[in-house]
C-alpha cells in the first residue's frame, strides 16, 4: 500500500520528456529573442543617435501582441501546432537577416524602415510561438506539477535570457554581422527539441473565420466571469507598461551616461535574468495567499528602481538590478501557477493571447514614452516614474480582493 502511494506521488513529481524538450526549445528561443532585443536597441541607437527612434523600435517589438488574442483562438483550434511552431521559427530567423541590409545601406529612412519591419515580424512570430508553448505547457503537465513545472520553465527561460544578454554584448563587440548570423542560427537550433517532442493530439473543430470569432468571444466571456483573472490582467497592463521602459533605460544609461562598452549592458541584463531565475526557486516553494506575497515584493522592486537612478557605479547598479529580478522571479512563479490552474486546456492559447493583447501590448507605447522622457527630461526621471508606478501597482492589488485572496497552493478545478 505504501509503495502504491509512493508511485502515485512520483508521477506527480516527475515531469515528462516532452515537457523537458519544451523547456529546452523555449530556453533556446528566449536566448535568441533576448539577444535580438538588446542588439536591435543598441544598433538602432548607434545608427540613428536617437533614443526616441530606439524606443519606438522597442515598442514595435511588442506591437504584434495586439493580435495575440486572434492568434490564440486559431492555435487553440489547430491540429497542427507543431507545424505552426516550425513555420513561425523559420520566418523569425529570416526576418533577422534584414538587419544585414540596414547596416550596409546609408539611407536614413530605409535604415529605420528595415529595422522596424524586422522587429514587427520577429515580434509576431515570437508571440505565436509563445501561444503554442502555453498550450503545450498545460498539456504536458498534470495538476500536481503546475507549480514545479512553471517554476522550472520560468527559471530556465530566465537563465536563457542571461545567456542572450551575454551573447549580445559579445557579438556587438565583434560586429553587427556576427550578431545577425548567430541570432538567426539560434532560432533554427531551437527547432530541434520541437521536432523531437511528441505532441498530444486534441480534438479540435476545423478552423473557420466564424468559428474563430466565436472562440474569441468565448474567451472574453470566460475572463468576464472570472473576476480574479480580470484583476490579474489589469495589474499586468499597468506593470508591463512601466517595466517595459527598462530596456531603453538600461541601454541609454550604459551607452550615454556611463559611456562604457556594450559588455556592461550585457552584465546588467544578466544580473536581471539571474535574479529572476533565482527568484523562481523560492517561488516554486511558497504556499499561502497570493496578495501578501506579491505586494511587498512590488514595493521592494519599486524602491530599487527609484534608487538606481542615483547610482554612478555600474557594479552597484547591476547588484540592485539583481534584487529587482529576484523579486520579479518570485512574482512570476506564484502568479503563473494560479493562472495555469484557472484556465482550461482548450482555452489556454486564447486566454494567454488575451492577456498578451490586453496587457503586454501596452508596452508598445511604453518604449516610445521612455524615449520621450529621456529625450526631454533625464534618465533619473525615467527610473523615478518606473519605481513609483511599480509601488502603486502593489497598492492597487490590496484593493483587488479576489486576486489578493487567490491561493497559490490550492488547485482550482477547471474543465
Amino acid at each position: 500500500m505504501y509503495k502504491e502511494k509512493e508511485h502515485v506521488g512520483s508521477k506527480k513529481v516527475h515531469l515528462s520528456k516532452s515537457f523537458y524538450l519544451l523547456v529546452s526549445s523555449g530556453s533556446l528561443s528566449r536566448a535568441g529573442t533576448t539577444a535580438f532585443s538588446i542588439s536591435i536597441l543598441w544598433i538602432t541607437l548607434a545608427l540613428t543617435n536617437s533614443a526616441l527612434i530606439a524606443g519606438l523600435a522597442d515598442g514595435l517589438f511588442t506591437f504584434p501582441l495586439i493580435f495575440s488574442f486572434y492568434f490564440g483562438a486559431i492555435i487553440d483550434r489547430s491540429e497542427r501546432k507543431k507545424d505552426i511552431m516550425v513555420g513561425s521559427t523559420l520566418l523569425r530567423a529570416g526576418a533577422v537577416l534584414l538587419i544585414f541590409i540596414a547596416v550596409l545601406i546609408h539611407v536614413f529612412v530605409l535604415i529605420i524602415l528595415l529595422i522596424y519591419f524586422c522587429v514587427i515580424i520577429t515580434g509576431t512570430m515570437s508571440d505565436i510561438q509563445n501561444s503554442v508553448r502555453s498550450v503545450w505547457t498545460k498539456s504536458f503537465l498534470n495538476e500536481g506539477q503546475y507549480q514545479r513545472g512553471t517554476s522550472l520553465m520560468n527559471g530556465s527561460i530566465s537563465l536563457a535570457e542571461g545567456v542572450g544578454y551575454a551573447i549580445s554584448g559579445i557579438l556587438l563587440y565583434l560586429g553587427y554581422m556576427y550578431a545577425v548570423i548567430l541570432l538567426a542560427s539560434i532560432s533554427l537550433i531551437s527547432l530541434v527539441p520541437v521536432i523531437l517532442l511528441k505532441e498530444k493530439k486534441q480534438e479540435t473543430d476545423k478552423t473557420s473565420e466564424r468559428s474563430v470569432r466565436k472562440d474569441m468571444f468565448e474567451g472574453i466571456a470566460f475572463i468576464r466571469k472570472n473576476r480574479s483573472l480580470r484583476q490579474l490582467i489589469i495589474i499586468m497592463i499597468f506593470a508591463n507598461f512601466v517595466i517595459a521602459m527598462v530596456g531603453i533605460g538600461f541601454t541609454f544609461t550604459v551607452e550615454e551616461v556611463f559611456r562604457i562598452p556594450a559588455f556592461y549592458l550585457s552584465l546588467i541584463f544578466i544580473a536581471l535574468s539571474v535574479g529572476i531565475a533565482g527568484g523562481s526557486i523560492p517561488g516554486s516553494l511558497i504556499r499561502g495567499t497570493l496578495g501578501p506575497v506579491i505586494v511587498p515584493l512590488l514595493a521592494f522592486a519599486g524602491v530599487l528602481f527609484i534608487s538606481i537612478g542615483y547610482v554612478n557605479e555600474v557594479l552597484v547598479f547591476a547588484a540592485m538590478v539583481f534584487g529587482i529580478g529576484f523579486s520579479i522571479g518570485i512574482i512570476n512563479s506564484v502568479a503563473e501557477t494560479v493562472f495555469i490552474r484557472k484556465v482550461p486546456s482548450g482555452m489556454m492559447a486564447r486566454i494567454s493571447g488575451a492577456v498578451n493583447t490586453f496587457a503586454l501590448s501596452a508596452t508598445f507605447l511604453s518604449g516610445t514614452m521612455a524615449g520621450v522622457i529621456i529625450e526631454f527630461f533625464t534618465i533619473r526621471s525615467l527610473f523615478l516614474i518606473i519605481g513609483t508606478a511599480t509601488i502603486f501597482a502593489g497598492i492597487l492589488i490590496i484593493f483587488m480582493k479576489d486576486f489578493y485572496r487567490e491561493r497559490i497552493d490550492h488547485a482550482t478545478n477547471v474543465n
